[in-house]
Formats: structure tokens, C-alpha cells, sequence
């Protein structure tokens, strides 16, 4: 009896463990990485990422091109593959997550806030509630409650309170 649904199907066909040097062993930079398969997959870190990280490359069961590589540092591990749609990159490390997706960069810190930028527009969503929303052409503030809402542009300001409302042309 099989206990893997039958829609299920393999993502991966192989996973690597590789170790990248990132400078020769007269300690210059190299122009790309060499890299390294260790025996047994055993093999001691350096403790500084520039010079060196250990790198799980996770190779696409298609060939459409979908291979990720998740590289483990001492202090972030960073998971990445190249597309354009999806999410093409995470990094996550003690103080914060970070996802590239679509196009947009999303960040979530240690206190729950979130930023999420695109082209020229970021959105806080702060760990109080409170919202920010820039553009090029207006700010915008929520407060966590809902109760007081602005919005700015170079021409006027609007905002909204439990009080009434206030409008005004600079």
C-alpha cells in the first residue's frame, strides 16, 4: 500500500552537497567559485562565508531550467534558483526573512513587521498594526486601529480621524 498520493510526482532528480572556495589557497579572491565535492559529504567549514560556504545544489527533474541552491553560512542560510515568476530567492538569518518573489522584495523582521517593495512603491505594515504605503506620488498611513487614515501627495493632504475630516491644497 502507498501512502504517497498518486498526483504526487518527483521535483528533484539529485541533491549535491558541494563546497564553494571563494579564494584561491594564496587567499585572492577568485573571479567564480571553485567547488568542491567532499567525500562522504563531511567536510569543515571555514568560519568566514567570503572565503568559503557549503552549497546543497538541488538539480530540477525537467529541464525547465528550475534548480535551486541553498547555501548554509553561520549566520544565514540563503536559498535561491533563477526565475523570473515565483519566488526566485529567500534569505533568511537571525533578525529577518527576506523572499524575492515575482518581482517584489518582501522582508518580515524579528518585531512581525513587513515591507514589501516593488518598482517604486513599499508598504510597512509595522509590528504596532500601523500601515505605511509610499509611491512616488503619495504617502499613505493607516493606523492600527483604523481609526485615523492620511494620505499625501505634493498638492494636497487628507486625512481622516474619529474626530472628522481634514482636507487641505498646500
Amino acid at each position: 500500500m502507498s501512502l504517497v498520493p498518486t498526483s504526487v510526482q518527483a521535483v528533484w532528480q539529485s541533491a549535491e552537497l558541494l563546497i564553494a572556495f571563494h579564494k584561491n589557497k594564496n587567499k585572492t579572491k577568485r573571479d567564480a567559485p571553485f567547488f568542491w565535492r567532499p567525500k562522504e559529504a563531511l567536510a569543515r567549514l571555514l568560519a568566514k562565508p567570503e572565503d568559503q560556504e557549503a552549497v546543497v545544489v538541488m538539480r530540477a527533474a525537467d529541464d525547465n531550467g528550475a534548480d535551486v541552491q541553498i547555501k548554509m553560512h553561520s549566520d544565514k542560510i540563503v536559498v535561491r534558483r533563477d526565475r523570473e515568476l515565483g519566488w526566485s530567492g529567500v534569505i533568511i538569518d537571525e533578525h529577518q526573512i527576506q523572499i524575492k518573489v515575482d518581482g517584489a522584495m518582501i522582508r518580515v523582521d524579528a518585531d512581525g513587521s513587513v515591507v514589501v517593495e516593488r518598482d517604486f512603491q513599499k508598504t510597512h505594515l509595522e509590528g504596532t498594526g500601523e500601515i505605511f504605503r509610499f509611491t512616488p506620488d503619495t504617502q499613505i498611513v493607516v493606523s492600527a486601529d483604523g481609526g485615523r487614515m492620511s494620505r499625501e501627495t505634493e498638492a494636497t493632504f487628507d486625512g481622516f480621524t474619529p474626530d472628522g475630516v481634514v482636507s487641505r491644497r498646500k
